[in-house]
């Protein structure tokens, strides 16, 4: 007789679908959409889907394991209290890539651009980078280039929160590059956009320049 379907199996394959990360209702209507559980035994699922995350996430106060364990399978990608999870092993293919309104104005090629933001949304490298960074600067998580704080500002519902850019140009990208956790800067959703603003993309001190110019003509014109 065939064992029953585990609900952290059906997860695991709904936020590779995904593309590595999603909100906890759209996981729920992938898995709905996939249609492979039996729903009639259990009317409220989507609170296992919450509850099996939560079991299988060190970002949880019931989490049981050990950190960076295998059972240690999800992460929270905007904080704890979000909704939003990710899975911490993952590979981006180019079959799991959404593409941005600001990803279409790549010029380089289809080819390259996937190349990128597959290297560019590596929930596991990111997750990598965020954790050094914190380690270098007493456990904060701010912009690079504006110095933007989510938890100052926001308070706990901004903590850990950041958005990882890579700063490798795709151009360099050698066969078989592997993105390092050294690639990614951690930047504010504002200062991500404008980094991709231009093409070729802009480098963090150039947009460091921008800003101090923005600035300067802002305070000369207060006088």
């Amino acid at each position: 007789m065939a064992q029953p379907r585990r609900w952290i199996d059906e997860i695991i394959e709904a936020l590779e679908e995904l593309g590595g990360e999603a909100s906890l209702a759209d996981i729920a209507q992938r898995i709905e959409d996939r249609n492979l559980m039996d729903f009639s035994q259990n009317k409220h699922w989507r609170d296992r889907i919450r509850s099996t995350i939560y079991h299988y996430s060190s970002d949880c106060d019931i989490y049981t394991g050990e950190v960076g364990s295998e059972k240690d399978i999800f992460y929270a990608v905007r904080g704890k209290g979000n909704g939003y999870w990710g899975l911490r092993i993952f590979e981006p293919k180019e079959n799991t890539v959404a593409l941005t309104d600001d990803d279409l104005g790549f010029r380089e090629g289809k080819k390259k651009l996937v190349q990128h933001v597959i290297r560019e949304r590596n929930p596991r490298v990111i997750q990598l980078a965020k954790e050094k960074f914190k380690k270098e600067h007493d456990g904060k998580l701010f912009c690079e280039v504006c110095g933007f704080d989510f938890y100052k500002v926001y308070g706990e519902i901004g903590q850990d929160f950041i958005e990882g850019h890579h700063t490798k140009p795709v151009s360099e990208f050698d066969e078989g590059y592997s993105t390092k956790v050294e690639d990614i800067a951690m930047v504010c959703s504002n200062c991500h956009r404008m980094l991709h603003r231009k093409r070729p993309w802009l480098t963090k001190e150039q947009l460091k320049q921008l800003i101090n110019v923005g600035l300067r003509r802002e305070n000369y014109c207060e006088r």
